[in-house]
């Protein structure tokens, strides 16, 4: 594929210059935005075990990297996923792998902002509320946990779909 960038033109295929830029942009945004994720899952579940109080500072601390940093990067994992696509000949929207890949990634999407998004706010209330709400807490834990797990499942599908690209 040739990309137009003013008068010249750029050759884009797989082992051109450009598209192992934007694979490995893909590949870091993707350790950095999913890995985060997952990482900050283990590190609330931990803190949650140490009583309240480190739980809701390890949750304040996560939340502010999560707002500023692993977000950011899982987004732009899709898009650089997009962008691998259209400047590699050898890849197109209709091979399985790369249509369940992004299937895949869209329901990532639908898990975090549906739900683990919305249970851990009310997670994030329940426990600046305090003891009166430890009940409501332990409950949406619960579901945050849930909701994350089926999160991190998605995306190990996901990547087990891209490195063995079925059907190709």
């Amino acid at each position: 594929m040739a990309l137009g960038f003013g008068d010249a033109l750029v050759a884009a295929n797989f082992n051109s210059g450009w598209y192992q830029t934007v694979l490995v942009v893909h590949l870091v945004c993707a350790v950095v935005g999913f890995g985060g994720s997952a990482l900050g899952t283990v590190m609330l579940r931990r803190a949650w075990a140490d009583g309240p109080d480190a739980a809701a500072a390890v949750r304040r601390a996560f939340e502010f990297a999560s707002n500023r940093l692993t977000d950011m990067a899982a987004y732009l994992a899709g898009i650089a996923g997009v962008v691998a696509v259209l400047v590699d000949d050898r890849w197109t929207f209709r091979q399985g792998w790369v249509t369940t890949a992004f299937i895949l990634y869209f329901v990532w999407l639908g898990i975090a902002h549906g739900a683990l998004r919305p249970t851990s706010a009310k997670l994030a209330d329940a426990m600046d509320a305090g003891p009166e709400r430890s009940d409501d807490a332990e409950r949406l834990r619960g579901r945050a946990e849930l909701w994350s797990m089926a999160s991190n499942l998605v995306i190990v599908a996901a990547i087990a779909v891209m490195v063995t690209k079925p059907g190709l």
